[in-house]
């Protein structure tokens, strides 16, 4: 037993000059909400020497720190005696939650891990970037529905409804737990250049009888999507749930739009509880809106009245556009793309069918009404990305002209489809498809193939991206070509 304790003393050296390697001397989380937790970043420390050594780990902060760390899986603030055997490692994990920094423009905070190595110093630095918000959480659960609560209206302590106008100015972001609801009889107007975050799972809900004008400019637009700011997700797929939009008493408006990354983008649906749940009467107005990487659908509508110009839908795990149901559309400068590469997608891009299946699980049929789909692409990376499906006890009333197909269904049918201005399975032209950029090359195709009455749209007049689009011939889709 001796000569054991003995030898295990040589195994660890008390060299002055004994450092570790760090795989990091900095951390950064970049742009966090206060209150909501970051993602879990690690880093090793390695023990180069040819002995074992023994560290003392330290957050310097202490308790108040926002950062918590984890070493080789216990969780703490101060760890002695660390042992590091000759040419191992150990992994450090960090995290933070912020608290409320008191300013509307992002806030730094920093702290540092310290090791201490026979008295040599080491630190790895922690920064992270906050941005305070306005909060909402949800204290409302109703069995069937997911936990809410109310931004617009609700009920006063007497259990009175509660209608009133809510507005949302530019001055810090919006945060949304759980499901945010517009009431009936209430609504909500949107300034440009709000950034709205769903956490995981959250959703926005205009209830029948309520409505929204998210009212965004060329210059500043308002944006919806997840609230993890990290790089990695900037582009992942389903973080959020949907916008859902019943039917209400005046248009819902979504101008110079952004939303990204949900389970469905949009969701227009005439309320299903109303008994034999009719088309809308009134629209959803989209000009300029683009919706990205939903892992089910861009735009899930269901019995409503939608009018769009300068419209950008793509890549999505189902749909980009699905149409079912009664309804009457106006699509003009429209790209439907579907280039989604997570994993094999069997539904077209695009699907008009007057059929739906209701609350009780029965397929009903309702009339599509005088629609028309002008100067448009649908496109993707399968062979058919076009798909019309109809009760023939309902004929539909539909008009594709001045259009771009990637489909293997026929378009031959002179009363629905323009001839003269239906092109099939040609490449539009994209820069780069499978990137997501979905402008214009010199040379694309769907060039000068449009067709823009003078001021039947002005929405026209611009493409998405604010470029005045030429008085003669346009090009097809949403965005023009720029030289």
């Amino acid at each position: 037993m001796a000569l054991f304790g003995c030898r295990k003393d040589q195994l660890f050296t008390d060299s002055p000059g004994a450092t570790l390697e760090l795989s990091r001397d900095s951390i950064l989380f970049d742009t966090v909400f206060t209150t909501v937790g970051t993602v879990t970043r690690r880093f090793t420390a390695r023990n180069p020497n040819s002995e074992g050594v023994r560290v003392d780990i330290l957050l310097e902060g202490g308790t108040p720190s926002p950062f918590r760390i984890n070493v080789d899986g216990s969780a703490g603030l101060s760890f002695s005696q660390v042992e590091i055997p000759a040419g191992d490692s150990i992994y450090v994990f960090v995290e933070a939650t912020l608290g409320p920094g008191g300013v509307n423009t992002p806030f730094v905070i920093e702290d540092r891990i310290l090791f201490s190595t026979n008295g040599n110093e080491q630190r790895v630095v922690l920064n992270a970037w906050g941005q305070d918000a306005h909060f909402f959480r949800p204290d409302n659960v109703v069995q069937g529905f997911p936990p809410f609560s109310y931004i617009a209206g609700g009920y006063d302590s007497l259990g009175n409804q509660i209608c009133e106008d809510v507005h949302w100015a530019n001055d810090k972001p919006y945060v949304i737990f759980g499901y945010a609801v517009v009431d009936s009889c209430c609504s909500l107007t949107i300034d440009p250049g709000v950034r709205v975050y769903f956490h995981g799972g959250g959703g926005l809900w205009v209830y029948q009888g309520g409505n929204i004008v998210a009212n965004g400019t060329a210059e500043e637009k308002i944006t919806f999507q997840g609230d993890r700011l990290e790089a990695m997700y900037a582009d992942l797929p389903g973080q959020w749930d949907r916008i859902w939009i019943n039917e209400g008493p005046a248009d819902h408006e979504f101008n110079h739009v952004e939303i990204k990354n949900a389970l469905i983008g949009l969701q227009p649906q005439s309320w299903i509880g109303t008994p034999g749940q009719p088309t809308s009467t009134n629209r959803l107005l989209l000009n300029n809106v683009s919706i990205r990487n939903c892992s089910a659908a861009g735009i899930l509508s269901e019995n409503f009245r939608i009018q769009s110009t300068n419209l950008l839908v793509a890549n999505c795990g189902q749909y980009c556009v699905a149409l079912t149901g009664g309804g009457e559309y106006k699509f003009n400068h429209s790209t439907v793309a579907n280039y989604w590469g997570y994993d094999v997608r069997q539904e077209p891009a695009f699907i008009l069918t007057n059929t739906f299946t209701d609350i009780t699980g029965a397929v009903q049929v309702r009339q599509v009404e005088p629609s028309t789909f002008t100067n448009g692409i649908i496109d993707g990376n399968n062979a058919n990305e076009f798909e019309l499906a109809f009760d023939n006890q309902l004929p539909p009333d539909f008009l594709f002209k001045n259009f771009l197909f990637r489909t293997n269904s026929s378009t031959s049918d002179a009363t629905h489809f323009e001839q003269a201005t239906v092109y099939r399975n040609q490449s539009p032209g994209f820069k780069d498809a499978s990137g997501g950029n979905f402008h214009l090359n010199e040379n694309a195709f769907v060039r000068n193939k449009g067709f823009d009455p003078f001021g039947a749209d002005l929405e026209a007049t611009y493409d998405l991206d604010g470029v005045l689009r030429p008085s003669a011939q346009s090009d097809l889709g949403c965005y023009t070509f720029v030289p």
